[in-house]
């Protein structure tokens, strides 16, 4: 029996110690089988894509950007081939110090292509999406690089598209330019492609969904060190639609070196269909040096311009309308009965307001003795449309330059101001004062608070010439072969219809009669309906304005307004020379030109 115990004991013994060499073995393959199901079965999709991902890349297929033509089908905006500066980040270790080397290797500008990188790494992208750091490489940088490749895991140099405006300066502000938007902007538009350039201003801007395509995929595979193997499939790319603009590029380019050297503004337009023929702004810019250029230095000197050339204002600038606006304030004061054709005024140069001692004076010193409408718009008095605005009063004359369009966007299809008809509610939140007598006194020959854009002018002496039928101005003529339609913004009904015909004789005689303001332009092969105007910009009430035009930028803007031929118009101008002083002498030759270019041009 003792015998048995014993082996009995040893036994026990034996199996324990068996037990516990044997938990450590089983507690590893428990935790293996647990790993292993975890790969396998909870995370094995997740760990499935990582891996496709290193040799498996989803690339977007950019499309071509649409083309942009002038009226005679002239080529204005072309896209040509670049070498351009990727890098895909997923690929790249150390970035911000590789972009810094790059950057003295090919004697780029590190600040501009850091810049270019810290905003585009922010967006949303694909994975192994590439950023386009810099554009237009030539033979030498490509040259530089290749060399040194293998130091730049991640970069490479490819070709690809860069928008290029074949006029350059010629027609900036109606094409406007490319360039990394931020991400307000990008969420404006249904289009945008991450990586890519979207429209900063003009018709890049205003149509980027239509010139901008829809873009493709393409799943690649690639080996690992991230060179390329072959395709696996592909989704095409959808180019974009070509545009075909209403501008006549030759008429353009006649009316340009007339701005040289100067500020201001013309706009050429059709004031039956709405469609621009020209549309300048001065100074202007070259737009190139956005879309391709990788000079931060060019781009700052463009910006930091105290002329201004980034700015159109054409359809953005806000000036007084001066005298441009007397013909509208004459059938406003024919509408409401405050005169008739035959009403006389006296004018001897200053206007006086019972229990005001201060002249409102007009710009001819001794006046123009008796005055009639016709003869108050041809020889531009200053005296008879003070009284016909005194006796109108604000609350006449703003709602009748409302219908006008002034004070409103004419939604032209490019940036623009609303401009500005003041009334009594607008100058107590703004200007903290009353309205007085002498608000409306200066409203009625377009100065005071009043502010409107070349634009806007010409949408409203249009109006004349279409008898009353608000046309709304546009620069597209056609999106992909397919004409954009022409657009009435409403009608203007006056008590007496003939006065659109009457007030038009007026403003041909402004040219025909010896004694009318712009008589220095008059044609004998066709008839030009027209108004001058001159911009005061500072008062002079105590000072002579010889005094004043010492400094250059308090001298008067000098503006032009008209259409030919009548009586069946075919083109309107609107110039307007900033500090130019004299709408006679120095805008309305401006104008004549363009409508002798225009008109004679096939003779």
């Amino acid at each position: 029996m003792k015998i048995k115990k014993i082996f009995s004991d040893k036994r026990d013994s034996e199996s324990r110690k068996l037990v516990l060499y044997l938990i450590f073995p089983i507690f590893i393959m428990f935790v293996v089988l647990l790993q292993t199901i975890n790969l396998t079965v909870i995370n094995g999709k997740k760990y499935e894509t990582q891996s496709e991902n290193n040799r498996i890349v989803s690339r977007t297929i950019y499309p071509t950007r649409g083309l942009i033509y002038d009226t005679n089908d002239k080529l204005l905006v072309e896209n040509i081939a670049s070498s351009q500066l990727n890098l895909v980040p997923e690929r790249s270790t150390d970035t911000l110090k590789k972009i810094k080397a790059i950057a003295d290797l090919l004697n780029l500008e590190k600040s501009f292509l850091l810049d270019i990188y810290e905003r585009q790494i922010k967006k949303p992208r694909y994975p192994f999406q590439p950023i386009t750091l810099a554009k237009s490489l030539n033979d030498e940088q490509i040259a530089l690089f290749s060399v040194s490749s293998e130091k730049f895991k991640g970069f490479s140099v490819e070709t690809g598209l860069v928008r290029s405006v074949v006029n350059k300066k010629s027609l900036a502000h109606v094409l406007g330019y490319m360039g990394y938007s931020e991400s307000n902007d990008v969420n404006k538009s249904s289009n945008f492609i991450s990586g890519n350039q979207i429209g900063i201003s003009g018709i890049e801007k205003t149509y980027h969904d239509q010139l901008s395509g829809k873009v493709g995929t393409r799943i690649e595979e690639k080996d690992v060190s991230g060179k390329f193997v072959r395709v696996l499939s592909e989704n095409n790319a959808e180019s974009g639609k070509d545009l075909k603009l209403s501008i006549d590029l030759d008429l353009q380019n006649f009316l340009i070196p007339f701005f040289e050297g100067q500020k201001g503004a013309l706009v050429a337009l059709e004031p039956k269909s709405g469609l621009i023929k020209a549309l300048i702004s001065s100074p202007a810019y070259d737009p190139n040096i956005f879309n391709s250029s990788s000079s931060l230095a060019e781009i700052q000197s463009i910006f930091s311009d105290d002329e201004g050339p980034l700015f159109n204002r054409a359809t953005m600038g806000n000036y007084p309308p001066a005298s441009t606006i007397k013909p509208i304030l004459g059938l406003a004061a024919l509408d409401e009965g405050i005169v008739n054709w035959n009403t006389i005024i006296q004018d001897d140069g200053e206007f006086y307001v019972e229990g005001d001692p201060r002249p409102y004076r007009g710009w001819k010193e001794d006046g123009h003795g008796k005055v009639d409408l016709e003869k108050a718009i041809v020889e531009s008095s200053d005296v008879y449309f003070y009284s016909t605005a005194y006796d109108l009063t604000i609350k006449r004359l703003e709602p009748f330059l409302n219908k006008f369009g002034f004070g409103a966007k004419t939604n032209i299809d490019a940036e623009e101001s609303n401009g500005l008809v003041p009334n009594e509610k607008w100058k107590l939140g703004y200007i903290g004062e009353f309205w007085f007598k002498g608000d409306s006194i200066n409203l009625g020959i377009g100065q005071g608070y009043m502010l409107s854009t070349p634009i806007q002018i010409s949408q409203a002496i249009a109006v004349i010439a279409n008898r009353g039928e608000i046309i709304k101005p546009r620069l597209v003529e056609e999106i992909d072969q397919s004409p954009t339609e022409l657009e009435s913004l409403g009608k203007i009904n006056l008590k007496d219809e003939t006065n659109w015909e009457k007030i038009e004789k007026s403003m041909i005689e402004v040219i025909n009669a010896p004694n009318g303001t712009a008589n220095n332009i008059k044609d004998t092969r066709y008839v030009i309906a027209g108004k001058t105007g001159t911009a005061q910009i500072k008062s002079y009430e105590d000072q002579e304005y010889e005094d004043i035009r010492e400094n250059p930028f308090f001298r008067d803007h000098a503006l032009f307004v008209g259409y030919a031929p009548v009586p069946d118009p075919e083109l309107l101008i609107l110039v307007i020379i900033e500090n130019g002083e004299s709408g006679s002498r120095v805008a309305a030759p401006i104008a004549k030109a363009g409508f002798d270019y225009y008109l004679t041009k096939n003779e």
